[in-house]
């Protein structure tokens, strides 16, 4: 009876096996204030000159 119950529980709380389980690109896991892509950084270096061009014209 302690058998059965040990190898239920060893059952219910079993792990599968870590690298059949895990799927994904393989590259690390950044902070998403880190995620920028290229495309985006080059955005928003564009607008900061614009902004920067914009504020030199007004004074």
């Amino acid at each position: 009876m302690l058998r059965a119950a040990i190898s239920r529980l060893r059952r219910r709380f079993a792990v599968e096996d870590p690298d059949e389980r895990i799927e994904g690109s393989g590259e690390a896991i950044t902070s998403p204030q880190h995620r920028r892509s290229a495309e985006a950084e080059a955005e928003l270096d564009r607008l900061e000159e614009l902004g920067d061009d914009s504020r030199g014209k007004n004074s």
